[in-house]
């Protein structure tokens, strides 16, 4: 596998990672999820002794990229980055590095890192995953306290430039030989999983309400919750717009209209069949 290849496998792999409340189970994508900016990236960064002091806690989507780079490339990774110094993870000194390394344009290649305007300076960053003539795909850290695929248009003015690595830089390192498989792999015995989901009803909040909007507004309903970058994201907060998005779901799903997250619009929320036209 290239470099640029290794590196965007490496970040598509961590999509739907969630943020956690506490320094508690990092290494679970979904579990202790919260708004506390605690994160697998910035510990193993930290352990490994990239910046200058442990970054967990604080604003991820820098240490999302890093750690990237880190997997693919190990203390390669942020001689590839062009980080000549201990300031990597804030956007605005991360661009500077490609920049000082004349690596920083306004021409997207998928591997490169891009920077977006936040806050009146540069406040946000992710990798490029995808480049067409008219839009990008990126995963980014720390976007609605998670790991997404998001796409911009090129345009946007939002993107403040892209930093490009130094791929060419990385060892040439052979493809670890894999096992040979055993001569008979019995198939896994089939397994159970149950989920509990609650009973949600106009005015619940909380982290079960936000899996069901973002649900929602993946299937095209509009929830209420505030607009980043042009794209709704949850607010677990189940008010007027949120009963009316389930309302409407409920009616294109042929169920009961309660307005209530109940066991049989849960299922149809989960289960997205072929024949679904789109909200």
């Amino acid at each position: 596998m290239n470099p640029v290849d290794k590196v965007i496998a490496i970040a598509l792999a961590e999509v739907g990672y969630r943020e956690k409340a506490s320094n508690a189970f990092l290494d679970d994508p979904l579990a202790n999820a919260g708004s506390g900016n605690w994160t697998r990236y910035a510990r193993d960064l930290a352990a490994a002794g990239y910046y200058n002091g442990n970054k967990n806690g604080y604003a991820w989507c820098e240490c999302f990229v890093d750690w990237c780079f880190w997997k693919a490339f190990g203390p390669d990774g942020q001689r590839i980055q062009c980080q000549t110094g201990d300031l990597g993870a804030a956007c605005i000194y991360s661009m500077q590095y490609y920049q000082q390394q004349g690596r920083c344009d306004q021409n997207p290649r998928a591997g490169d890192q891009v920077f977006f305007y936040g806050g009146g300076t540069v406040g946000h960053t992710g990798i490029v995953v995808e480049v067409s003539e008219s839009s990008i795909t990126v995963v980014e850290g720390n976007s609605s306290d998670r790991v997404q695929k998001l796409s911009y248009p090129r345009s946007s003015g939002s993107i403040a430039g892209y930093g490009h690595p130094w791929y060419e830089k990385a060892s040439a390192a052979p493809e670890e030989p894999q096992p040979a498989p055993p001569a008979e792999d019995p198939a896994p015995s089939p397994q159970t999983v149950l989920v509990r989901l609650p009973l949600l009803k106009p005015g619940a909040t909380g982290p079960a309400v936000e899996s069901a909007q973002l649900l929602l507004i993946h299937r095209g309903y509009n929830c209420g919750g505030r607009k980043f970058l042009g794209r709704e994201t949850p607010d677990g907060d189940f008010g007027p717009a949120s009963e009316k998005a389930v309302r409407s779901f409920q009616t294109k799903a042929a169920l009961a209209i309660d307005g209530i997250l109940g066991p049989l619009t849960w299922e149809a929320l989960l289960i997205k069949k072929s024949t679904e036209s789109p909200a």
